[in-house]
């Protein structure tokens, strides 16, 4: 039963995250033949199965699983970390090449040997102990999000894609699919505002986006150059992320290999940098993502604000951190200033806003600017921190979203006809395919409970999600700096009474319906963040091992294994 049914799915978990969504739209192109039933059983059914994967990918990922070869232990080290691999090849085929080798006794001898011929562009996926996380989190609020609109199927395949490609080329084109599905849905369901905020959305996501796309394949030309090639008749070109990495590392340290990448490695470094952190819209250039959560409709907001906005802080994690540690560090002071007072200035100006969405944008821009500041020290603690700081912002940015009132004004009716500006008082009816009829009323006190709930595990209560970031961060940012640990222990502190002040200004719930499915998200959040809160080794457990790889070796007290598990302490 388990080689026959079970195997073919644990095995390969990441390639069936990315192909289900993909099925989904065909299914769902068949399903409306049969009606709006069908097709929101259907998309219940697919998003259903999407958790589901990515729960089993998260309980099946072993953080200390050792490499099965001694070639792997050279290159990547004693644990596998990307794991679930699977790999086809695009462009570039594999033949064989006659090699005439002479031998130390004065022979020759031609012998066969496999080469890549052309570049070694593959589809290639898989998974790390920090990928599973935004995986996870990808799935969850998609499925939390979504409509009867195959556009979220596309959004899911995008997001998840973006996350478990181990290809440079795949990364990036998933990463601008899912520009391009978020701009389709927010064109389709946005408010009047949306034809503004739109364009400017699109115009900072492609412009990081290329130059990440330059900066990655200066990378994969650079690490042509650093290779040793005794004995190859020609010089392939690798795009595959792990190899990449550990690649250049090892490549770089050595004599006549690092004058050629101190050359290339600062212009590589800063195309990066201002790539992956121009979609971040850190403050001052905040107002773009303000505006388009504010005129979004309330589930791309939630996947906005949740998982879209981080994608540049996963570009950190996965490239910038781990190949230019020198000038993290040797940039370090700058980074943690700016970042600093990014954050704070955010909060403060979140103070002045008079609307619930704006307020939360403003606070999203914040807590990304913090979560950026910790990775940045490149200590464990500051990783970490950052890393269930970003969690936990997803949960609950996504459970107070998920509570704000539906306006008229945030979508169009269902024949496309334009509906009333956003102030318009009585609520949007809720027939999206995949949502039941609500209910006529549930207490008001409930309502404001689940508020104040999300409000607290943001702020950073004990027991809830927020208080392991905001109390393990500030240890990772002392050892760097004090004025980066003041700068991020007063921006909690503003965050915190900005929303004890907001809570006062409640949202108007009198016309708003509550259905079974607002009951299961709210379930299912509330749950999950206590469950961060509460017991937040068992995302630490897996996730340490990866983020141990990015630490600078000289920060490091000792290095012992016991058998293949290495065991490291950390300053």
């Amino acid at each position: 039963m388990w080689d026959t049914l079970v195997r073919p799915i644990h095995d390969h978990l990441p390639l069936w995250l990315l192909l289900l969504p993909m099925l989904g739209v065909v299914v769902v192109s068949v399903a409306r033949r049969a009606g709006a039933e069908a097709v929101r059983r259907t998309m219940q059914v697919n998003l259903f199965l999407s958790v589901a994967l990515s729960v089993w990918l998260v309980v099946a990922y072993e953080p200390l699983k050792p490499v099965g070869s001694a070639e792997q232990a050279a290159l990547l080290g004693p644990l596998e970390r990307f794991q679930f691999r699977d790999s086809f090849e695009w462009v570039g085929e594999t033949r064989t090449a006659l090699l005439d080798r002479t031998r130390r006794n004065g022979d020759r001898q031609v012998i066969e040997v496999p080469i890549r011929w052309g570049p070694d562009i593959r589809c290639e996926v898989g998974v790390d102990g920090i990928s599973i996380w935004f995986v996870a989190l990808s799935v969850l609020l998609v499925a939390v999000a979504a409509n009867s609109s195959v556009a979220w199927l596309w959004l899911q395949a995008s997001l998840v894609g973006t996350f478990v490609a181990l290809d440079v080329v795949l990364f990036v084109a998933c990463w601008m699919n899912t520009m391009l599905a978020t701009a389709w849905l927010m064109a389709h369901a946005g408010d009047s505002q949306r034809h503004e905020v739109t364009p400017q959305l699109l115009k900072r996501g492609w412009w990081g986006g290329w130059l990440v796309m330059l900066g990655l394949g200066g990378l994969v030309v650079a690490f042509g150059w650093l290779r040793p090639f005794a004995n190859r008749p020609e010089t392939p070109l690798v795009f595959l992320i792990p190899e990449l990495l550990a690649g250049i590392r090892q490549s770089a340290v050595a004599g006549e290999h690092a004058l050629l990448w101190a050359s290339v490695n600062n212009w590589l470094f800063w195309l990066l940098v201002v790539g992956f952190t121009g979609p971040l819209w850190v403050f001052p250039f905040h107002r773009g993502f303000v505006e388009a959560f504010a005129s979004a409709p309330r589930g791309l907001a939630i996947v906005l604000a949740g998982v879209l906005l981080k994608v540049g802080v996963y570009g950190w994690l996965r490239f910038i951190l781990p190949m230019f540690p020198e000038l993290v560090h040797q940039h370090a002071d700058g980074f943690t200033t700016l970042l600093g007072w990014s954050s704070l200035l955010a909060a403060v100006l979140a103070f002045g806003a008079r609307d619930w969405r704006r307020r939360i944008a403003l606070a999203t821009c914040s807590s990304v600017s913090l979560s950026l500041l910790g990775m940045t020290t490149l200590t464990l603690e500051g990783l970490t921190g950052g890393l269930l700081r970003l969690m936990s912002h997803g949960l609950t940015a996504g459970l107070l979203v998920w509570l704000l009132p539906c306006w008229r004004g945030e979508g169009r009716g269902a024949k496309g006809e334009q509906l009333k500006d956003k102030n318009y008082s009585e609520p949007l009816p809720s027939n999206s395919p995949l949502t039941p009829r609500p209910s006529p009323h549930i207490s008001l006190r409930w309502r404001v409970g689940l508020v104040r709930f999300a409000l607290f595990a943001w702020i950073g209560l004990p027991g809830l999600s927020g208080f392991v970031a905001e109390f393990v961060t500030p240890f990772g940012l002392f050892q760097h700096e004090f004025n980066a640990a003041a700068l991020s222990l007063a921006t909690s502190g503003a965050i915190a009474w900005m929303w004890v002040r907001a809570e006062r200004d409640r949202p108007d719930w009198s016309h708003s319906g509550w259905s079974p499915r607002d009951t299961i998200v709210a379930t299912v959040l509330v749950t999950l963040n206590i469950g961060l809160g509460v017991a937040p080794q068992f995302v630490v457990d897996r996730v340490q091992p990866s983020l141990l790889s990015l630490v600078p070796m000289d920060r490091e007290i000792s290095a012992e294994s016991s058998g293949t598990i290495p065991v490291a302490e950390v300053r």
